[in-house]
């Protein structure tokens, strides 16, 4: 009995010294792991810009006094730790790969939804800002009266395939946010509703499946809406024909979220098909001219939606061979992009102006364009969080601008 026993506690005491040695050897690991990790952060590894966030990194804030007092030193210190840890890529890869496990649909605001599809979360609105744009843009049309101004916002894909979302997933009512602003828009202001030719045709490709913009073929449809609400002459409409540009984009949305990155999807561009049915142009974008809205260099590039018009620009002049003299103030942002070509065909002079690049106001160009008709276009989400609009609807001292 003396022998068990003393082999019992024996074997006790190995069990201890070797939970002992293992909590030592796993504590000189992390340890040696800090230290490691401290001295790698050292290294000079900054980046300006995130290709898979397709955003701004944050680098290294200068230290000055001013900077230290007010505080704006720490918060962009924080912010600059948080850009540029090392392994920042693999360690967002490896918890999206954990999230999925576990059963969450959603990183960055993004939802991983049914069929591949990836849908931007619908933004709140933000009541001050929409309504300050809203006041703005009927004080404008009231210092042109006489010229028809419209408003069309896009439904985002979240909204008009609500069908593809997660299950128990929650988000905004864009339904009943365009429909507050539309209440509220001033008389003589028209309201183009794009939600129901989109819904009308939302078993159809008309968003992409991994980027937060609208497909040609959605921009095509909402294109014929506008011709009717604008009364546009459809006798000057072209008999459209589809081409594809490329079969391997991948959008933003993919590399926002981290979903869905090896996913490919294709971009079609839509050309009359006689080409005596599509008048000439002439695209100054003020530093440079082209004879075409597509820049096909784009689409080695990250971001292949800058195909159309080259990505954003703060004003950009489309004069065509049109057989009117009807000229349109377009106002808008990215989600136009692949929409104008639709317009081409109905005016001698299409004026673009992407309020988020734009520093000057619409006065100088309504009164040195001649200007017949104003066309204000966003997606929604932009729309009702922009802090742009407001500022070039200002009345101001117009700015000259060459032809």
């Amino acid at each position: 009995m003396r022998q068990k026993k003393q082999k019992r506690q024996k074997r006790q005491k190995d069990n201890r010294s070797l939970r002992l040695y293992r909590r030592k050897t796993a504590a000189f690991v992390f340890f040696l792991l800090l230290v490691l990790i401290s001295l790698l952060e050292l290294i000079p590894v900054e980046r300006d810009f995130s290709e898979k966030e397709n955003r701004s990194l944050q680098t290294r804030p200068k230290l000055t006094l001013e900077a230290a007092a007010d505080g704006t030193y720490m918060e962009q210190y924080e912010a600059f730790r948080s850009d540029q840890f090392l392994g920042r890529n693999l360690w967002g890869s490896l918890k999206n790969r954990m999230d999925l496990l576990i059963g969450k649909r959603e990183s960055n605001g993004v939802f991983k939804g049914k069929d591949q599809y990836l849908l931007e979360e619908i933004a709140s609105a933000d009541q001050e800002k929409t309504e300050s744009d809203l006041a703005a843009i009927e004080e404008f049309h009231a210092r042109y009266e006489k010229i028809p101004v419209y408003l069309a916002l896009v439904p985002n894909a979240a909204n008009v395939l609500a069908d593809k979302l997660p299950r128990f997933a929650v988000t905004e009512d864009q339904t009943e946010i365009f429909s507050s602003i539309s209440r509220k828009i001033g008389e003589g202001i028209t309201w183009v509703d794009l939600s129901r030719p989109l819904g009308a045709h939302s078993k159809e490709e008309i968003y992409y499946r991994t980027d937060s913009h609208w497909t040609t073929l959605g921009a095509y449809y909402a294109s014929q809406q506008l011709v009717e609400t604008m009364g546009l002459d459809t006798e000057k409409t072209p008999k459209w024909e589809k081409y594809v540009v490329t079969n391997i984009f991948t959008g933003d949305l993919s590399l926002k979220s981290g979903y869905q990155s090896g996913y490919q999807e294709s971009i079609y561009i839509y050309t009359a098909q006689k080409e005596k049915e599509m008048p000439g142009i002439v695209v100054d974008y003020g530093d440079d001219k082209t004879s075409t809205l597509y820049d096909r260099s784009k689409l080695k590039e990250r971001d292949a939606y800058e195909l159309f018009m080259g990505g954003s620009h703060g004003m950009v002049d489309i004069r065509t061979t049109a057989d009117t003299t009807d000229r349109l103030l377009l106002v808008k942002d990215s989600y136009a992009n692949c929409l104008i070509p639709f317009l081409v065909p109905y005016y001698r002079e299409i004026i673009v102006v992407d309020p988020e690049y734009y520093e000057g106001n619409l006065d100088g160009i309504m009164e040195e364009k001649k200007i017949s008709s104003v066309l204000f276009l966003y997606n929604g989400n932009t729309f009702v969080q922009d802090d742009k609009l407001n500022g070039v609807l200002q009345s101001g001292k117009a700015e000259q601008i060459s032809e």
